[in-house]
């Protein structure tokens, strides 16, 4: 009697240990355990391996599409991009299939059903990473907002959200009237590109309408794939181009006008008597002064670059012409002294003529000159 039940302990001690030192063999090698309660929806091959690809006929086909959520944020000193994306992968594994009683949901890419995205660390997944991304956040509240779906076919899909700063080379010689294209590149980490193949699939990507930026009209465009040629070997990749135009508005409010109403207070500072030098140099200096606190304001939204923009030669213009200004009357203040009034007169006539017609004629040449392309539509 005693035999019998010590015998029966050491059974019911040893048989879930031997369960469970052949589960954690099965999850050290990477072989799906096809008795695991994670898997009872699937049909999956005797000694499935998660390190082992799908098999296929020359490079895996990976196919992809992404919904464009948000564009949280552009920062162009740092010249980063901050996105919320939805990114689908679609591929063919035939050792899964899902079993005829659980096909229970259909879409335009046949019957399917949903496991939890959990799974998706026991099975062959792709090594997808996002290039030259700086910082990956999952807005979660509890589970991952993350799906993963097997269809009758044995087509696989994954879908995960997540929002993603990355870098974003920009250029400034054009600002304000700049446009930025940012290329988002999605890229196998360890995989060649004759192991696998990636694609956009047609038509998929879908960008929600209700997007907006202060300062960006934006547009965006799938894409085709690539493969990388700076290491000693290729790796498939995708891309999402995303092309930002600056809104001008907000620069010719704040920079243009105001700059061009000081252009035009020096200028009628020309107007006030020679005899009145304190007001002449006074309404002068604040003029160059306030341009130049302006300018400098300006100029801290962008990165401190070593060429000049387009903004920097509409300063450099300005400042001119105010300095002609001052110029102009330390000249007559000279001839008047010399006792060359008369001719000191005609000087001023002809400044206060010619000024005003030299700042139209530079703004004649300027905004034909930055506005082609901007207003081009490409």
């Amino acid at each position: 009697m005693y035999k019998y039940n010590a015998l029966c302990l050491i059974t019911t001690i040893l048989v879930p240990l031997c369960e469970s030192a052949e589960h954690f063999q099965n999850l050290s090698f990477g072989i799906l355990d096809i008795k695991s309660p994670d898997v009872v929806q699937l049909n999956v091959s005797p000694n499935y391996n998660l390190h082992e690809r799908p098999y296929s006929k020359g490079p895996l086909k990976i196919t992809a599409s992404i919904n464009l959520r948000n564009i949280l944020d552009v920062d162009e000193k740092a010249q980063i991009v901050s996105l919320e994306t939805t990114l689908r992968l679609y591929w063919k594994d035939p050792r899964i299939s899902p079993k005829a009683e659980y096909l229970e949901s259909f879409d335009s890419m046949g019957n399917y059903t949903t496991l939890n995205p959990s799974l998706a660390s026991k099975i062959w997944m792709p090594d997808i990473f996002i290039d030259q991304a700086k910082v990956l956040r999952a807005p979660s509240y509890f589970i991952q907002p993350a799906s993963l779906r097997v269809y009758n076919d044995s087509l696989i899909r994954y879908s995960s959200r997540i929002n993603f700063d990355v870098a974003c080379n920009m250029d400034f010689h054009r600002y304000p009237v700049d446009e930025q294209y940012c290329e988002i590149k999605f890229e196998s980490f360890g995989l060649q590109s004759n192991q696998i193949q990636l694609g956009w699939i047609p038509n998929s990507m879908d960008v929600n309408q209700n997007i907006t930026l202060a300062q960006f009209h934006f547009r965006v465009k799938l894409m085709d794939s690539y493969s990388t040629d700076y290491y000693d070997v290729s790796y498939p990749g995708l891309i999402l181009q995303l092309h930002l135009t600056r809104v001008i508005g907000y620069h010719i409010v704040q920079t243009y006008i105001p700059s061009t109403v000081f252009v035009v207070l020096a200028w009628m500072g020309m107007f006030i008597p020679v005899e009145s030098v304190p007001g002449r140099v006074g309404m002068g200096m604040t003029t160059m002064l306030t341009l130049t606190a302006m300018f400098s304001s300006t100029r801290q939204n962008v990165p401190k670059v070593s060429y000049i923009s387009v903004l920097d030669i509409w300063m450099l213009i300005c400042m001119i012409f105010v300095f002609s200004t001052m110029a102009e009357f330390t000249v007559v203040i000279v001839l008047v002294r010399q006792g060359k009034k008369e001719f000191s007169e005609q000087f001023q006539m002809v400044s206060r003529f010619m000024l005003p017609c030299f700042f139209l004629l530079v703004n004649l040449l300027y905004w034909p000159l930055i506005m082609h392309n901007y207003l081009d539509g490409e």
